[in-house]
């Protein structure tokens, strides 16, 4: 899952954690590192969860007006999430879950980025 410039938001801490979600998810698509899998699924568990915060946290401190529509999709992301990464620990590596790991986490998180969280930077930014 290639990082590119056009998902950069502006927000540094926002872009870095974005840039180690995308770390993550390589080195779990990545079927030579099949050893590390479930480290990599436990380490975003954790992870989505502290950066949804920092969004959050954000989103609060700048009074953002679609801050509860925007905790929604991230809370209905971490119910989906820990589903596929239930499934996945418990039938291991294959075509099929790695194609919906693809799928899932690598087209919500870019579409997330690039439609929910660049409309959140762009308010964030205006209040400069």
């Amino acid at each position: 899952m290639l990082w590119s410039k056009s998902l950069e938001t502006g927000i540094a801490l926002i872009d870095e954690q974005h840039k180690e979600l995308f770390r993550q998810v390589d080195i779990l698509l990545d079927p030579a590192n099949e050893n590390r899998h479930k480290e990599s699924l436990n380490f975003l568990d954790r992870y989505i969860l502290k950066h949804f915060g920092d969004e959050q946290k954000l989103q609060a401190e700048a009074k953002y007006p679609k801050a509860a529509q925007h905790k929604k999709f991230h809370d209905d992301y971490v119910v989906v999430f820990r589903k596929l990464k239930e499934k996945y620990l418990k039938e291991g590596p294959s075509p099929a879950n790695n194609m919906e790991i693809n799928k899932t986490v690598v087209g919500w998180l870019k579409d997330h980025i690039l439609v929910h969280d660049k409309e959140f930077a762009a308010y964030y930014k205006s209040l400069k």
